[in-house]
């Protein structure tokens, strides 16, 4: 399988080479004489792949050998159910950071705020703020911003960030878009980073150069961090010493299985980190015997820890993508979907001028709207306003309701069962994508199917549980919707939706649209969840497990509420933040 003798201890063992799991490890090891081994199910080269680190090319990538691909029951009521696959997760070393759709957002302070309930003050917005801008390095080579925004990264982090290059192919439609936003009332803005989001935002992105940046950007010239990739996990491995006779649940490693299909054993001197993600790290935990009782018997598992919280609490953003034809020249379509003159300039210029169209991450503006008037006029809206003491459920803090995403061009990964157009049907289309930031449902859960570590985990993200996410759904669609067909400039380049037309006017046909073609945003969290203690969550502040030792969990999993925008920039702080607490807790190795 690997050069490495099985028998090689380590300081640290790393299970999950994703997004934070590489942050972890890579500042772990800014101490040479730490050796870590970092575990990671997909490729270990991410860097050489064309489609991964070319932005305009990340919608290739969804059900590719990259793609974990889960099979995910999406909606689960009783008058309808929904199953679906791929859901995308990254298999590759630096996760979904390889497969993503870059935006760099930190989310609002309030919804940090939140999160103190379960982790205690130094999880609140004040106690992460540093480690949202720790990762990055901010460029503005062209200047087209304030200098004041490099404070978003300042600290010469690893992983390189700057505005999208707001190509000219798309001008048309950017100068459009704004005028449209602009004549419904809305602000513009450049900043969103110090804990207030609102507006049409000019986004800033994980790209630079033309090139993606993902997260295996941390494990550069470290020779002390060994990765195995294309090597699964199986389970924990206990100090059976330690827990006989001391009366407690010790980690000395992990089990693995390894490229070549053999099982391997490593072990860690000081702690192993749970870095799976947040459908494959409760995997690991329930197949160890750490996790509900009651579900663990179900599968002849012992419950080593009986720990109620394991896999439940899954949290995702729902969204609803729509399509519209734009007037021929608006979009990017021609340029990046289609075979012809105007693809093959996009594919040189990329190859030998490293511009153009490619280099774009297609996300160049992103609105954060509150939409109250309208929300205010719905009674079943006004009621649980009400019951929240006077409290917007979506919002209460001020909070946008909405991240809404406008991509110049026909976007197969969000609508995965509408087919590509045609040429014959046009070369210029837009896809807007909805998505619910603070959904009132929180019932999703994660489970296993079986005991084999190789099976994936039974999925269930249960959006719209709650009627009330129908309501705002809804409702945002038709505020957007009404920016885009009778905004000025907009109106004039907007034609026809497509396939079908949108049932605008009736409320039952819109709710039953938003069953039927809704879909997940992309940002599961919250499945090992913090918590004050066993009986709230999975970790404890500083993301150890309760009841075990030497054990933490430092991804997504650990959110115990879900930020209100795009995940990434608060899965690398969770990973910068992990790998300070745990330099703390050994000062014998980084004083």
């Amino acid at each position: 399988m690997t050069a490495i003798d099985s028998k090689t201890e380590f300081d640290f063992i790393v299970v999950g080479g994703g997004t934070a799991g590489c942050a972890v490890a890579g500042r772990l090891a800014e101490n040479p004489s730490v050796k870590i081994l970092v575990i990671e199910a997909g490729i270990g080269n991410p860097g050489d792949v064309d489609a991964i680190t070319t932005p305009a090319r990340a919608f290739e990538l969804r059900d590719s050998k990259y793609d974990w691909a889960y099979k995910t029951t999406m909606i689960d009521r009783p008058e309808y159910t929904r199953v679906e696959k791929p859901n995308t997760r990254g298999k590759a070393l630096g996760g979904s950071s390889c497969l993503n759709y870059y935006t760099w957002i930190p989310g609002s302070a309030a919804t940090f705020d939140d999160w103190a309930a379960y982790g205690g003050d130094e999880w609140t917005w004040e106690g992460c703020r540093e480690y949202l801008y720790k990762p990055a390095t901010y460029h503005d080579d062209k200047k087209h911003f304030s200098p004041e925004l490099s404070y978003i990264g300042s600290k010469g982090g690893p992983i390189p960030v700057s505005h999208s290059d707001l190509i000219p192919e798309v001008a048309g439609f950017r100068d459009a878009l704004t005028n449209a936003w602009l004549s419904k009332g809305g602000v513009l803005t450049d900043d969103v980073h110090g804990g207030t989001m609102r507006g049409l935002w000019k986004c800033t992105n994980s790209i630079y150069d033309g090139k993606r940046s993902s997260s295996w950007m941390y494990l550069v010239g470290k020779p002390n961090v060994v990765v195995l990739s294309k090597t699964n996990s199986k389970r924990l491995l206990f100090d059976e010493d330690e827990n006989s006779n001391k009366n407690k649940v010790v980690v000395k490693g992990v089990e693995v299985i390894g490229a070549d299909g053999e099982p391997y054993s490593f072990f860690a001197k000081r702690e192993v980190i749970v870095s799976s993600g947040v459908f494959e790290s409760p995997k690991l935990l329930m197949l160890s015997g750490i996790g509900p009782r009651a579900a663990l018997a179900q599968f002849g598992i012992e419950a080593v820890v009986d720990s109620g919280h394991v896999g439940q609490n899954l949290l995702d953003h729902p969204i609803l993508p729509h399509v519209f034809r734009l007037k021929d020249g608006y979009g990017l379509d021609k340029h990046l979907l289609r075979a012809g003159l105007e693809k093959d300039a996009a594919v040189s210029a990329y190859r030998w001028k490293n511009k153009g169209p490619l280099t774009s991450g297609l996300l160049e503006l992103v609105g954060l709207p509150r939409i109250d008037d309208r929300l205010a006029r719905i009674p079943e809206y006004a009621a649980a306003k009400a019951a929240n003491g006077g409290l917007d459920p979506f919002g209460p803090a001020g909070q946008p309701h909405f991240e809404i995403d406008f991509v110049p061009m026909f976007s197969d990964a969000f609508q995965w069962h509408i087919p590509t157009p045609a040429a014959a049907q046009g070369d210029s289309y837009l896809t807007v994508i909805v998505d619910l930031l603070r959904p009132l449902s929180k019932t999703g859960t994660v489970t296993l199917n079986s005991t084999d570590p190789l099976e994936q985990p039974k999925i269930s993200l249960n959006f719209f549980a709650d009627d009330l996410d129908i309501v705002a759904m809804r409702e945002g669609v038709r505020w957007v919707d009404d920016v885009l067909t009778t905004g000025t400039g907009m109106r004039d380049i907007i034609e026809e939706d497509y396939p079908w037309p949108m049932p605008r006017s009736s409320d039952e046909a819109m709710n039953k649209m938003i069953l039927e073609r809704s879909q997940t945003g992309f940002h599961p969290c919250g499945t090992l969840r913090l918590g004050n203690d066993i009986g709230q969550g999975v970790v404890d502040s500083k993301l150890r497990v309760f009841g075990v030792e030497n054990l933490r969990v430092i991804d997504a999993s650990v959110i115990p509420v879900i930020p209100d925008c795009r995940i990434q920039n608060s899965v690398y702080m969770i990973g910068e933040k992990g790998a300070d607490i745990i330099k703390a807790a050994y000062p014998d190795l980084y004083a």
